[in-house]
């Protein structure tokens, strides 16, 4: 786990703007759903294709809610269902746990896995407005969810939901500087 000026007893120092730049370089591989167990265990749910990633750590960053970030010495991981539990040092009870419940488990961006041209983390998408070819607003992804067969992406737009499968012939461009998803209509597309 690297260590450097903004890490201290465990807990990230927000102390600059540059220090806490670097960490919003990191990647989110989980996101922590419920204590599992009376000794501090997290319960995660996995937004990577390699759950098996998390026996591989040997720290992690745990982002609560609210912003709060606390280093994680990983002692013990568990696969549940479809869940990782993972035991840190730092956290020993319920209580500590559910400081972070709804948070995020992240890692540096030197150990995210290197993807193939055209494929992108799920964290990269959320949050990006998405548009039809011919300049339509949708709305903003909000969520992903993996089906098997293929992702389907949670456009929201006010009170509107779509859920629009991430596939090829749908999703024609991706821009992460701008923000942007454009995607080619097809018939039913707006009623989903």
């Amino acid at each position: 786990m690297p260590r450097g000026p903004n890490w201290a007893n465990g807990a990230f120092l927000r102390s600059s703007s540059e220090e806490r730049a670097s960490l919003d370089d990191w990647v989110v591989i989980g996101e922590i759903t419920k204590p599992f167990g009376l000794k501090g265990g997290l319960k995660i749910r996995p937004l990577t294709e390699d759950p098996g990633r998390f026996r591989r750590l040997a720290g992690a960053v745990l982002e609560a809610v609210d912003g709060t970030r606390q280093t994680c010495t990983i002692d013990e991981v568990r696969t549940d269902r479809d869940s990782v539990v993972l035991f840190c040092r730092e956290i020993e009870t319920v209580e500590q746990v559910e400081r972070f419940v709804g948070g995020t488990v992240r890692i540096p961006g030197s150990e995210a896995i290197r993807l193939p041209q055209g494929s992108y983390f799920q964290h990269d998408l959320v949050g990006l407005q998405v548009y039809l070819e011919d300049g339509r607003y949708l709305g903003v992804i909000r969520e992903i969810w993996p089906t098997g067969g293929n992702d389907v992406l949670v456009v929201r737009d006010g009170e509107r939901e779509r859920l629009i499968p991430a596939i090829k012939s749908i999703v024609i461009a991706v821009d992460l500087t701008e923000k942007r998803m454009v995607l080619r209509w097809m018939e039913g597309l707006l009623d989903l």
